[in-house]
């Protein structure tokens, strides 16, 4: 029996929804990640440890920590206790490099070990942000999974393709980029053709009517169009956050969906 390849099912179930399973999936992914980390890896030292050495979450999944109320207050404290330590020591030291086992010079609240760490004031935007990297593994696993279906004239694939404008650009792009059957590449230029025609039409009439000649015209479903526009360029999403879970919230919800 021939195995479903992994996001088989939730490409085409984004994709009946008129969304882009590439960003759909990546952020997912990452939330989860970020999730099962507060509310589960706190009290593993190791994942304590990756944390720590590798600087912590860049801002972008710094910015999506704080903006999710589930997260967990003990467990960011506790994960970034460390990374604040090391920053403090570097600080003392004038920035020379940490020697790996050294005596700290300061208490700690004793939730780490003591090892060598990288230098926390030049991180940068840290490219060793493990939520980025679940990103960057979710979104090659989608486009690959997506291509190969199409590659392989996968029915019901190319149905969900046709019938949809979910793509943002960017992935289907991405998409695009690979070595493709005329026909399915075809049908992914018709794909984003179709969602690009819409959005302009829709512009326009949104610029027309925010003209002052024709301001007494009452807007319709054009009124957003430049939200979505941007949505499509650049694979923002444009869905609120949840207000009230608790901690663990999102893991249990997709346990119960599996």
């Amino acid at each position: 029996m021939t195995q479903t390849p992994a996001f088989y099912f939730d490409i085409l179930e984004i994709l009946s929804r008129g969304r882009c399973p590439g960003c759909e999936l990546t952020r997912s992914k990452a939330m989860h990640y970020i999730d099962h980390a507060l509310y589960g890896l706190v009290t593993d030292p190791h994942a304590q440890n990756q944390f720590a050495d590798t600087g912590g979450y860049c801002r972008k999944h710094g910015e999506m920590l704080l903006k999710i109320p589930w997260g967990s207050a003990l467990g960011v404290a506790i994960l970034y206790n460390r990374l604040i330590e090391d920053a403090v020591e570097e600080l003392k030291a004038g920035g020379e490099e940490f020697v790996a086992g050294e005596k700290r010079g300061a208490p700690t609240l004793g939730f780490f070990p003591v090892k060598g760490r990288k230098r926390p004031l030049s991180r940068g935007d840290n490219p060793d942000c493990l939520a980025c990297k679940v990103e960057h593994e979710t979104e090659q696993g989608v486009l690959h999974t997506l291509t190969e279906s199409l590659r392989a004239l996968d029915q019901r694939m190319l149905e969900a393709v046709n019938g949809s404008e979910g793509f943002c650009l960017y992935h289907l792009d991405l998409a695009l980029s690979n070595p493709l059957p005329e026909k399915v590449e075809t049908a992914l230029r018709l794909h984003g053709l179709r969602r690009a025609e819409h959005l302009l039409a829709e512009l326009k009439e949104f610029m027309r009517k925010s003209d002052y000649r024709f301001t007494g015209e009452p807007m319709g479903p054009e009124g957003d169009s430049w939200t979505r526009a941007v949505a499509w360029v650049t694979g923002v999403s444009l869905e609120k956050e949840e207000t009230n879970p608790r901690p663990g919230d999102l893991k249990r919800k997709m346990r119960a969906e599996r």
